[in-house]
């Protein structure tokens, strides 16, 4: 599949026409990939396991069960949008093989910071049970570590360390997330095209 490709992602239950039908919403120039109707393609499902990933860290409370419809263009057609536009969950974009790599990058940066957000929570176990043994043993309330229990506090009403927001922020901007006309690739596309004639 040729790039720049984007990828809106539905809810796995969305009723979805005959492959041919959904190829009409689009040009007849723009390839598609249907996620559980097209051939496989390894290509294609790596990449969508991606942004998947990527999706559920920037979104981390929507379903992970969706489906995904890959296209190469620079816009999300009209009739697309007419037909399924209140199913779509979210859009992402990768213009080039050396983005793909870009992502990968980032989603290891996401695997981190996950793991990050695993320790944290095994640390305050660790405290918390640290603490219980210190009141049992010697009926004192810990007291002086204000700042690692605001820390906590924090983390409980859902606050992020500065390097979670900014992966976040990172995922968010390297895939184009929620993007439905690429205009700074409709431009370069014009150019190139007029560069030919």
């Amino acid at each position: 599949m040729r790039f720049p490709q984007g990828y809106i992602f539905l809810d796995k239950k969305t009723h979805l026409p005959p492959l041919s039908t959904v190829q009409a919403w689009f040009t007849s120039k723009t390839e598609i990939y249907v996620q559980g109707f097209s051939p496989k393609s390894k290509a294609v499902e790596e990449r969508i396991g991606l942004i998947k990933e990527l999706h559920r860290y920037i979104n981390p409370t929507v379903s992970a069960s969706m489906r995904c419809i890959a296209f190469s263009d620079t816009k999300v057609s009209h009739t697309f949008m007419l037909a399924k536009g209140t199913d779509i969950k979210k859009i992402y974009w990768i213009d080039s093989a050396e983005q793909i790599k870009e992502i990968r990058r980032i989603a290891s940066a996401v695997d981190n910071a996950n793991l990050l957000n695993d320790h944290i929570y095994e640390i305050r176990e660790l405290y918390d049970s640290l603490a219980e043994f210190i009141y049992q043993k010697a009926g004192h309330r810990l007291l002086g570590d204000i700042q690692i229990q605001q820390f906590f506090a924090g983390r409980d009403w859902g606050t992020k360390s500065e390097a979670e927001i900014h992966i976040r922020q990172i995922a968010k901007n390297e895939t184009r997330a929620g993007v439905l006309v690429r205009l700074d690739l409709d431009a370069e596309l014009e150019e190139s095209d007029h560069a030919k004639v």
